[in-house]
């Protein structure tokens, strides 16, 4: 399985970073995550995303042990998101290498109740800077579907375009109208 490129003379330890923003802070998933994960990664949350909520922690649990896995192997990141000044849980963010690891694709989702206060913005925006000074790639993909406006607005902030639509199916049976945006490696 391929890896992500990073610049430099070797891989960056994904298994311990830490990305700090104006107001926001991105750390390295962990096992310790898992409560706070469970219990915000709700049906409304995911019903613009491709996964389901968890029925069991132990679901949750299975997911943060194969996004570490994915990290120590240098093909996934997935951070967690936290309020600076509280250390709040806010949400989760994340850079995979999927099939292409030229071409990483981010997510994101922020829960509910921190939703209007553009932390999904700040996050993917520091996260972004953070591939352009670490990780060698063509661009970065951000899918969303067509229907959800705020997250469409994060890709929009950082001059992404679009490049491609496509109808997928989700693991809670529905389907997403997405819309996939290419941002290039030069953002201000």
């Amino acid at each position: 399985m391929q890896t992500f490129n990073f610049k430099g003379q070797s891989p960056v330890d994904l298994t311990s970073l830490r990305i700090e923003g104006e107001r926001i802070i991105l750390l390295s998933i962990t096992e310790s995550c898992s409560p706070e994960i469970f219990k915000e990664f709700t049906p409304e949350i995911t019903r613009y995303m491709f996964p389901r909520p968890a029925e069991k922690i132990e679901e949750t649990l299975s997911f943060i042990s194969g996004s570490l896995e994915g990290m120590l192997s240098g093909r996934d990141l997935v951070l967690v998101i936290k309020k600076k000044e509280s250390g709040e849980f806010l949400g989760c963010c994340g850079l995979h290498g999927k099939g292409n690891p030229r071409t990483p694709e981010l997510g994101i989702w922020i829960k509910k109740d921190a939703h209007g206060k553009k932390y999904g913005r700040e996050a993917i925006r520091i996260l972004t800077l953070w591939a352009v000074e670490n990780i060698d790639f063509d661009y970065i993909m951000y899918p969303v579907d067509k229907a959800n406006i705020a997250s469409r607005k994060i890709p929009e902030s950082l001059g992404g375009i679009i490049f491609e639509e496509k109808r997928v199916r989700t693991m809670s049976g529905g389907f997403l109208d997405e819309v996939v945006y290419k941002i290039c490696s030069r953002i201000s």
